[in-house]
């Protein structure tokens, strides 16, 4: 369902006008979710533990003002199927800002690192066979086979955390070279036979994908959306949306206010958080929580059901660590790089330039190293100094120019695995142990259900991890689910001495 369709679902279930909703959490998830309220004539106020507001979307801007150099520590492109985050592009003004996101493997003048040996991506099938012994000894296989193999274990090394990469290493050897070599390749190579289109191959072939493990083969479909030639980015910064959707809310946005406690009831829900180091008390009609389950496990909850707490419990969060450089000019573009990524290797990962342009006068800015699983927990156990150090010292294999005296001019990182607001960089749906994958997608559509007047919304309540377009789409059924609760009746009950009644809620001071 489109968002227009499912916003005009939600205001034709509208009927009970005057709610009052308390919204945990300032991310994308909660600022739709009181946008969209309030057009309902709705009442909401938000608290947020964090001193920011926008949750995992994050532009760290190198300067106080928008003309700065950029770097995104969080989310940073759209796809261009992603009808529900384009929706609040245009809505929030910023349609003329969407420009092109050029990924990884997109960009020919990018570099391979791989095991110290450096390259340009379009001479990287030229070292596959030195770099892949065990596939191009293989005298059974064509070539095509080969060198196909070798690119799908190439993407996968460069995006993957390290047990899909081990997983696709058996898979290879087990059955899908045989497999490989009965399927027509011919068509998914580009015109010089160097390159191979991954995204049509896959979608084209799920006889493929279905003998592939099962992580593997749902972390291909993040591959399949992460490659694309469709992305999209907000020039300017992503926290654009973010600003936009805060000035078009009329609530209270409280920070620094972290909820400790839920004890959910069956006609309000009963929140504790700290103000000020003091712990108060909120009695609410409605409850929107959008806070990473991650977190939620460190609360005391009360009232939730076993199914609900598993949820809680079980959802599985995946790490990622980002690190950016301001960099005193853009080296790169004299060496014909103009966007995508560079494969940094030994820890580092992915590098990524930027495809927008900055003020030249103001320097420029690369994201240095994004890393997922394993190799974000790495850094993310560093500290900062050892960190950027190391960064440093990886991506200067490709970029020697970084050594300059003055060349970076700052960085800046996030571990979101460590972050204390977060506890992980995004949920997924695939794991080192994926024996029986039907419990692992209930995870996400039991996160959604709600707990009496308690609601939940975020990208773990959705079939969209890691994107934005999960966090938004579950606001929307949250919004749903909210307009259209009837509240349950239950006798008054005389209200004590110590609550303090205000508007939608009643507080009680510790």
């Amino acid at each position: 369902m489109d968002t227009k369709s499912m916003l005009l679902s939600a205001r034709l279930a509208n009927t009970q006008q005057g709610k009052h909703i308390t919204i945990l959490g300032a991310g994308i998830a909660g600022l739709v979710a009181a946008y969209e309220l309030e057009s309902m004539g709705h009442t909401v106020n938000i608290i947020e533990a964090s001193p920011r507001i926008g949750g995992r979307v994050w532009t760290h801007r190198f300067g106080n003002d928008l003309d700065a150099p950029y770097a995104e520590l969080g989310a940073m492109r759209i796809p261009s199927e992603h009808q529900h985050t384009l929706h609040y592009v245009r809505e929030m003004g910023l349609a003329d800002r969407l420009c092109k996101f050029v990924t990884v493997f997109e960009e020919e003048n990018a570099f391979m690192n791989i095991e110290g040996q450096i390259f340009r991506m379009k001479d990287a099938s030229r070292f596959f066979q030195e770099r892949y012994p065990s596939i191009f000894t293989l005298e059974r296989y064509s070539e095509k086979t080969k060198l196909f193999a070798a690119w799908l274990k190439t993407i996968v090394d460069t995006i993957s955390p390290n047990n899909l990469r081990e997983s696709l290493e058996q898979d290879l050897k087990s059955q899908l070279m045989d497999k490989l070599e009965r399927l027509d390749l011919e068509r998914y190579f580009s015109e010089d036979g160097e390159t191979i289109d991954l995204q049509n191959f896959i979608l084209e072939n799920p006889g493929f994908r279905a003998r592939l493990s099962k992580a593997l083969d749902m972390f291909l479909s993040d591959i399949v959306v992460e490659t694309s030639h469709n992305l999209l980015q907000i020039e300017g910064g992503m926290q654009l949306i973010i600003d936009r959707l805060v000035k078009s809310i009329n609530a209270p946005i409280k920070c620094n206010q972290p909820v400790v406690a839920i004890r959910t009831r069956s006609d309000y829900t009963e929140i504790d958080y700290l103000e000020n180091g003091r712990r108060r008390t909120r009695r609410c009609d409605y409850v929107l929580c959008t806070i990473p389950f991650s977190v939620m496990r460190k609360m005391e909850l009360e009232g939730f059901s076993q199914r609900k707490l598993d949820s809680i419990h079980n959802t599985i969060y995946c790490s990622a660590t980002k690190v950016a450089f301001h960099t005193k000019e853009n080296f790169w573009q004299q060496q014909g790089i103009k966007g995508g990524a560079s494969f940094s290797g030994a820890g580092v990962r992915q590098t990524y330039y930027p495809s927008v342009k900055f003020n030249p006068k103001r320097g420029s800015a690369m994201l240095a190293s994004y890393t997922i699983g394993n190799d974000a927990d790495h850094l993310g156990n560093m500290s900062e100094t050892e960190r950027h150090k190391y960064v440093k010292d990886v991506v200067s294999k490709l970029h020697p120019e970084l050594q300059q005296e003055e060349m970076i001019q700052d960085i800046a990182s996030i571990a979101w695995g460590n972050y204390e607001w977060s506890a992980g960089g995004c949920t997924v749906h695939w794991s080192h142990d994926m024996s029986d994958q039907s419990i692992h997608t209930s995870y996400y559509l039991e996160a959604a259900k709600p707990q009496n007047t308690l609601f939940f919304a975020g990208e773990h309540c959705s079939k969209y991890p890691a994107w934005l377009q999960g966090s938004i789409e579950s606001a929307l059924q949250a919004i749903y689910d909210i307009v259209s609760h009837k509240a349950v009746k239950v006798p008054a009950t005389p209200i004590q001495n110590n609550l303090e009644v205000s508007g939608f809620c009643q507080k009680v001071n510790f």
